[in-house]
């Protein structure tokens, strides 16, 4: 039996699922490709794949038409019927460093670890700074204080047998895998990250990713209540709650503020979205605004004033490129400044990390 199965759904003929599939391939240890058809004849994959990777006893091709267009029930599919005990995911687009697995199931062996974390390396731009660890913290991780759950997608492998029933969100537009991420790094299994080892190379030169779509608000940020329903987020204790609250507002309800701002400022449905996510984070994590920045708690408020403009919400944004601006720095509360999730030391411990996965092959 395979040591580790990588799943790979695809969609569309277009995508060049050969390289991926190739990229699992490329390493010492026995392992599998198992590509999903998703929505896609089997043959038309095969034609995509050629006849050397079809032959290849360490790829297999499966179908499933369901006439839905969400990458989570491929995935899950793709779960469903795996047999390997270590499974990860790849996309159809994206593709592995050569050796990547080899090195992650020898960390896994190594460590005993249930879940390791593949470091992300975005070929046109460089590295993905996260998960943002303590310094030379590479088994034995924590998901707040090691910052875990600034990374949202569970790239890398996890042990199905110790995660049997985890499964993506299906019927979502965005967010599939916010649930399943908390999930794995809040759950108390043994996990590991080496920003070193061999990444995860994620592509940008498809233009047809299902969970690019646009849509309301309301879409980007449906995945709470997955989140606030899984049994592992009862048990978080309150300092990761917020953590993880403060991360959701920094990253994901402000970049949905500033992708859904119009000529007359913000749709009152999306302003009211806004409005009721605040809260609900709120309640998640009291206190949770004095670890954000300045700039994000005025981007906030200003989100939900009823007579905010489109130049009040740009202005309030302003350039987020200045990661060292006094606003983007300095917290709504200033004794949180050097508070481990605050964005002064989240930073820098992002840059650490991501000097680390660029000097990979470099």
């Amino acid at each position: 039996m395979a040591e580790a199965e990588i799943i790979i759904g695809v969609h569309s003929a277009s995508r060049p699922v050969e390289r991926a599939v190739a990229s699992v391939l490329a390493n010492e240890r026995d392992v599998l490709a198992t590509v999903i058809a998703h929505n896609l004849s089997a043959s038309t994959v095969r034609s995509r794949l050629g006849e050397a990777l079809v032959a290849d006893p360490r790829v297999r091709i499966i179908a499933l038409d369901d006439g839905v267009r969400s990458p989570a029930n491929a995935f899950n599919f793709g779960l469903d019927n795996a047999i390997a005990d270590l499974v990860g995911l790849l996309g159809s687009d994206d593709e592995l460093a050569p050796g990547a697995l080899d090195r992650w199931l020898t960390m896994a062996d190594e460590h005993g670890a249930d879940v390791v974390i593949a470091p992300i390396r975005r070929v046109e731009s460089g590295a993905v700074p996260s998960p943002r660890v303590r310094p030379r913290r590479i088994f034995d991780l924590d998901g707040e204080r090691d910052r875990l759950f600034e990374r949202s997608a569970p790239l890398g492998l996890w042990r199905r047998s110790r995660f049997a029933s985890l499964r993506f969100t299906e019927g979502l537009p965005r967010g599939v895998d916010q649930a399943f991420g908390i999930h794995l790094w809040f759950s108390g299994s043994p996990i590991v990250f080496d920003p070193t080892s061999p990444p995860y190379l994620e592509h940008d030169d498809q233009r047809d990713r299902v969970t690019k779509a646009g849509g309301l608000a309301e879409n980007d940020l449906a995945y709470l209540d997955a989140i606030e329903a899984d049994p592992v987020f009862a048990r978080m204790s309150s300092s990761a709650k917020r953590a993880v609250a403060a991360k959701i507002l920094r990253v994901h309800v402000i970049g949905s503020i500033s992708t859904h701002i119009t000529a007359e400022g913000l749709e009152p449905h999306d302003r009211e979205t806004f409005r009721r996510v605040r809260a609900q984070l709120r309640r998640w994590a009291p206190g949770v605004d004095g670890i954000l920045a300045v700039r994000d708690v005025r981007v906030l408020r200003e989100a939900v004033r009823p007579t905010a403009t489109e130049a009040s919400l740009r202005a309030a944004l302003g350039d987020r490129s200045r990661y060292l601006a006094f606003d983007v720095i300095m917290t709504a509360n200033p004794l949180r400044l050097l508070h481990r999730h605050a964005p002064f030391r989240s930073l820098l411990a992002g840059r650490r990390v991501a000097r680390a996965i660029n000097a990979v092959g470099h």
